[in-house]
């Protein structure tokens, strides 16, 4: 099968896992063999304007484990993000349905640097649970804290 040839990148903050990560990695996996990108800790609150819960390397170990995934690697320092992509030289960048990321935009800027990658964008959000992402998660962690204190 070609497919499996092809090199899928999908990159992240992957703060708290949830299944909203673990179907992108799905979706991901069916269109070849998938590396992601673990945000930096630094990059992160340059980004989102916050820190994050769960250090860097441990983002990493977690990512890399989960089925899938056929390497998890650390992003550059810095903000631009296309740099790592320019160097793993991916057939396809797939984004995720939350990620604030212009498709032409990186489209533009990786075939300035000669690039030919696809990048397209999972549409579809995972709802089959609802506790499916980091801030319905810490919402729900923060909600039970005080009922556990109140008590």
């Amino acid at each position: 099968n070609r497919m499996t040839n092809k090199r899928i990148v999908i990159a992240g903050t992957f703060d708290i896992l949830h299944p909203g990560h673990v179907f992108l990695i799905k979706e991901a996996a069916k269109l070849g063999e998938v590396i992601a990108i673990i945000a930096r800790d630094e990059n992160v609150i340059h980004a989102k304007g916050h820190p994050v819960i769960v250090p860097e390397k441990q983002r990493l170990f977690m990512v890399e484990a989960i089925k899938g995934v056929s390497k998890a690697i650390l992003g550059n320092p810095g903000p631009d993000f296309v740099s790592i992509v320019e160097d793993l030289k991916p057939d396809i960048l797939m984004l995720g349905p939350n990620q604030n990321i212009s498709l032409e935009d990186i489209q533009k800027r990786l075939k300035q640097k000669g690039l030919s990658t696809r990048v397209i964008r999972l549409e579809q959000l995972f709802e089959e649970f609802p506790l499916n992402s980091t801030s319905r998660i810490i919402e729900k962690a923060i909600v039970n804290q005080k009922d556990r204190i109140s008590q």
